[in-house]
């Protein structure tokens, strides 16, 4: 039994070492946890990144509310919400030049005797019945608000005039078509009949129009493209400089801590000077030894600041991000790429619930450190209410804030590892505890079959017993009626005795009488 109370005591001191073994690890990890944070979020992204509200490309959802990450931009914008005017597409959208070479052609065409067919019905045109249609119409496009946001005016104009955009058609059409789309019109009956088009020609005018179409969408999304590639290469490369830039510098730091520490415990040895350079020495070793990490990181960095940037243009086409959730998408990626590839890939051999918990920290430190950063100018406003400390108030604010962050994701990382230590060691214990019953109840067993063996063996000498006091109560009964047959005997002896007395008494008595007789005689 004592075996079976080591047994049950032995997690309890595991669970105590391990606590212990926590303890030191969150000590530990505060110090590195602030440190990671002012280089960091608090540090290097603040020096290194103009942050946009909105991000760095621009969402027809941020035009709308006037929110632009360049000048540029902001102009292309301008007229997007004019109401469209004769005057604002003459201006600003029409231009007549880029078809008046195609007029001029046509018309020599019509002057030598060729045909010149209308590329909406296929039949003949006269000379000065010749529209250029613009398939879709400027009013239409004005209404592009991408269209407008992406472009400038001139270029708008070249893309809107482009002969991918322009047919040449019966004046009578044109003018029937207006402003209106081509899937208007043809949707009209009236439209169809006045002008006798047949099924082929609505077929040919459909073509056309998906073929403008699909040139207009094929610029806006080359354009974007060139944007999100532009943006997010510049991302890319800062992110990239960031991420090698902190793993270098923290271990700078690490290392100078450590020389400063041992500079002041031998203190009184001579030669200072040569103990300082050789504390550089070391230092410097320290970074060169971290190279290849932080080339790592920065290969790592340039693709999450790629993905940071395409993933705050997909949330601004919805909602409008603020310059500081832009800087948390960025340091967020990370720690949230590391996180997919553990699950996506995870390490062999390794326990599922291990892999829950590195995902559970890497996520916890994620929503700490955006939290910390959203905080930060809360701190400075705090910071700014007390009028001697106004103008160290920015500096003081995101010292602060990187300390306050720093021990607070320490703090949650270390109640995530008791947490999942509690999973762990509570299965642990439980298994050892079925253990230790299983094998006390198999003591019981030996136990009850030892008794029931000498019960057993006790059954079979009662049985022998029972078979004797049998046997003995027989022959008591046997003596028992010899007895009672001996005493019949005796009984009878004794009645033929006490016969046989009484006829001696009588023959005495005869005898004494007859001597009597005799002697009186």
């Amino acid at each position: 039994m004592t075996d079976i109370q080591n047994r049950q005591a032995a997690p309890r001191q595991r669970d105590s070492a391990l606590r212990d073994s926590r303890l030191q690890q969150l000590i530990d990890s505060c110090e590195q946890e602030v440190l990671r944070q002012i280089i960091g979020p608090f540090g290097l992204n603040t020096a290194m990144f103009d942050d946009k509200e909105g991000g760095n490309v621009a969402t027809v959802h941020n035009a709308e509310q006037s929110i632009f990450p360049d000048e540029a931009h902001k102009e292309n914008y301008a007229l997007a919400n004019e109401a469209y005017s004769k005057e604002l597409r003459q201006k600003h959208l029409d231009d007549k030049g880029a078809r008046g070479k195609k007029h001029e052609q046509n018309n020599r065409d019509l002057d030598a005797g060729k045909e010149v067919l209308s590329a909406a019905t296929n039949r003949r045109m006269e000379k000065g019945k010749i529209n250029g249609d613009h398939t879709v119409s400027l009013k239409e496009a004005h209404g592009d608000k991408a269209l407008n946001l992406r472009f400038s005016e001139d270029e708008r104009k070249k893309i809107l005039n482009n002969p991918r955009n322009m047919a040449f058609i019966e004046e009578s059409i044109n003018k029937s078509k207006g402003e209106r789309s081509w899937d208007q019109c043809l949707a009209d009956p009236e439209f169809v009949a006045k002008h006798e088009l047949s099924q082929d020609d609505i077929e040919r005018i459909k073509n056309n129009d998906r073929s403008a179409r699909q040139y207009l969408s094929t610029q806006k999304n080359k354009r974007l493209a060139g944007e999100l590639l532009g943006t997010g290469a510049k991302e890319a490369g800062r992110n990239a400089l960031r991420q090698a830039m902190g793993v270098l510098l923290q271990e700078f730091v690490n290392g100078s801590f450590l020389e400063i520490k041992k500079l002041l415990r031998e203190r009184n040895q001579d030669n200072l000077i040569d103990r300082l350079i050789q504390s550089l020495q070391r230092v410097t070793s320290r970074v060169i030894d971290k190279l290849s990490v932080a080339l790592n990181a920065a290969f790592q960095g340039g693709a999450q600041g790629f993905a940071s940037n395409l993933l705050t243009f997909l949330i601004n086409n919805l909602v409008t991000t603020s310059k500081k959730l832009v800087a948390i998408i960025r340091e967020s990626m990370q720690k949230l790429w590391e996180a997919i590839k553990l699950l996506a890939n995870p390490p062999a051999d390794t326990p599922a619930i291990e892999i829950a918990r590195q995902v559970t920290k890497l996520i916890a430190a994620v929503v700490t450190t955006g939290l910390g950063m959203m905080m930060e100018e809360s701190v400075k406003g705090f910071i700014l209410s007390v009028p001697v400390l106004a103008p160290i108030a920015e500096a003081l604010a995101t010292g602060l804030t990187a300390v306050m962050t720093g021990v607070a994701g320490a703090l949650v990382v270390y109640g995530i590892d008791r947490l999942f230590d509690w999973f762990s060691s509570t299965g642990t214990e439980l298994l050892t505890l079925q253990e230790a019953t299983v094998e006390s109840q198999s003591t019981i067993a030996l136990h009850l079959e030892s008794l029931l063996g000498t019960q057993f063996e006790t059954s079979v000498l009662y049985e022998r017993c029972a078979a004797d006091y049998h046997r003995i109560q027989q022959v008591a009964s046997s003596i028992s009626n010899n007895l009672e047959d001996a005493s019949a005997d005796a009984h009878a002896s004794i009645q033929a005795r006490d016969a046989v007395i009484d006829v001696f008494d009588d023959q005495l008595d005869r005898q004494r009488r007859l001597l009597l007789a005799l002697n009186l005689n």
